[in-house]
C-alpha cells in the first residue's frame, strides 16, 4: 500500500476547551487548504545516556513531549453567504489571535486582540493512499495555534495567507475509505488579487509591487507532566506584526522615506482588493531600501504597526490592523 502525497486532506475545528480534542467529521471538512507540510515534533528527554562500560554503546532514549508543527495555505476568498458572515477560512485566521467582528448587513472584520491568544482548535491531516478503495493515514493534534501572514508576490497576484501552526501530537490512526471525509460546502468565491484596488501608504496613493503582512506571533507549548503529551496546549505569548512592501519610488515631495524614519512618524494605511481591505491606523517605517522594479526604481519598506490607542474609533485600542471583508457600515 502506498500513500501519494498530493492526495491529502487537512481539516480544522475551534475547540470548545482549550487543548481539548474536537471529533472531526466532514461537515468540519469546510475550507479549502492549499499545500500542507506536516512535520512531528517529539523530544527526547535524555538522548545522550551511555552506559559506563568503557564502551560507546548507548542506552534507551526516553521519549518526550510530543508536538507537532506544520503549515498550510488558503486563498482570501470572501464569504459566499452574506458580507457580514465569517468565511469559512475564519477559523484559521482566529487561531492565529484574530477576533472576528460582524457588521450586520455590510460586512466582518478581524482584529488581532489578547483576548484571541488561546483560540485554539483540533487539526486532522489525512494522506490517502493510491488503491482502489482507498484508506486514510491521519495525524491528530489538538491544542493548534500559530502565525499567519497575509501576502501578495506581485500586480495581479493572488492574495494567499500562510499559516505555521503547532500543537500536541495525539498519534497516526488508519481510515476507513467509507470514514474518510468529503469537502462539504466550502466558499466558493475566486480569492481576491492585488489589482484594480487602491493602496494609501503613508498618506498618498502609491503604485504597491507587493507586499507581506507577518502577524508575528510568538507561539509556545504550555507543558505540563500531568498530560500524556507532555503539552496542555500552545498559546501566544507574544505578538510583533510587521508588514514588508514594495513601492515604486515617487518624488521626494510624495514619499521621503528618510524624513518619515527621522522623525518617527506614524501614518496610515489602507490596501483595498475585490471585497477585502488592510486598514492600519498607526503605521511606522523603520527601514527602506532601493531596488529594481521592472525598470523602475522602487523602495522596499519594512513598516511597523503600532497600537491603534483611539485613532481609529471603529477598532480595538489594543489592535494593530483590520481585515476587513465589505466594509464596517
Amino acid at each position: 500500500m502506498a500513500f501519494n502525497i498530493v492526495k491529502t486532506e487537512m481539516i480544522a475545528k475551534r475547540e470548545s476547551v482549550a487543548g481539548t480534542p474536537e471529533t472531526i467529521t466532514s461537515s468540519d471538512f469546510d475550507v479549502r487548504m492549499y499545500e500542507p507540510e506536516f512535520t512531528p515534533d517529539i523530544q527526547g528527554g535524555d538522548e545522550d545516556s551511555k552506559y559506563v562500560t568503557g564502551d560507546y554503546g548507548e542506552d534507551i532514549a526516553i521519549s518526550g513531549i510530543q508536538g507537532a508543527t506544520f503549515t498550510t495555505m488558503t486563498k482570501l476568498s470572501t464569504a459566499t453567504s452574506a458580507p457580514d458572515v465569517a468565511p469559512k477560512w475564519g477559523k484559521l485566521a482566529e487561531s492565529c489571535g484574530l477576533v472576528g467582528t460582524s457588521y450586520a448587513g455590510t460586512g466582518y472584520g478581524y482584529e488581532p486582540l489578547q483576548s484571541g491568544d488561546k483560540q485554539t482548535s483540533t487539526f486532522h491531516k489525512i494522506g490517502i493512499s493510491d488503491d482502489g478503495t482507498p484508506v486514510g493515514l491521519q495525524s491528530s493534534t489538538a491544542g493548534v495555534m500559530g502565525n499567519m501572514t497575509i501576502s501578495a508576490e506581485g500586480v495581479g497576484s493572488p492574495l494567499k495567507i500562510n499559516y505555521d501552526f503547532k500543537g500536541k501530537f495525539s498519534g497516526i490512526t488508519d481510515i476507513a475509505n467509507a470514514s474518510i471525509p468529503s469537502l462539504t460546502s466550502p466558499d466558493t468565491t475566486v480569492g481576491a488579487k492585488l489589482m484594480n484596488g487602491t493602496a494609501n501608504i503613508l498618506g498618498q496613493n502609491l503604485c504597491v509591487q507587493s507586499f507581506s503582512l507577518d502577524l508575528g506571533n510568538t507561539v509556545e507549548y504550555l507543558a505540563c507532566p500531568s498530560e500524556s503529551t507532555g503539552i496542555l496546549y500552545s498559546s501566544i505569548v507574544n505578538r510583533q506584526p510587521r508588514m514588508e512592501m514594495t513601492v515604486i519610488a515617487p518624488v521626494a515631495a510624495t514619499l521621503d522615506p528618510h524624513f518619515l524614519i527621522s522623525l518617527e512618524q506614524e501614518n496610515p494605511i489602507t490596501l483595498t482588493f475585490g471585497d477585502w481591505s488592510i486598514e492600519i491606523p498607526r503605521a511606522q517605517l523603520l527601514s527602506y531600501g532601493e531596488s529594481d522594479a521592472n525598470g523602475k526604481l522602487a523602495y522596499d519598506l519594512t513598516i511597523k504597526l503600532n497600537r491603534n490607542s483611539g485613532l481609529d474609533a471603529t477598532m480595538q485600542d489594543e489592535s494593530t490592523f483590520r481585515l476587513l471583508q465589505g466594509t464596517t457600515v
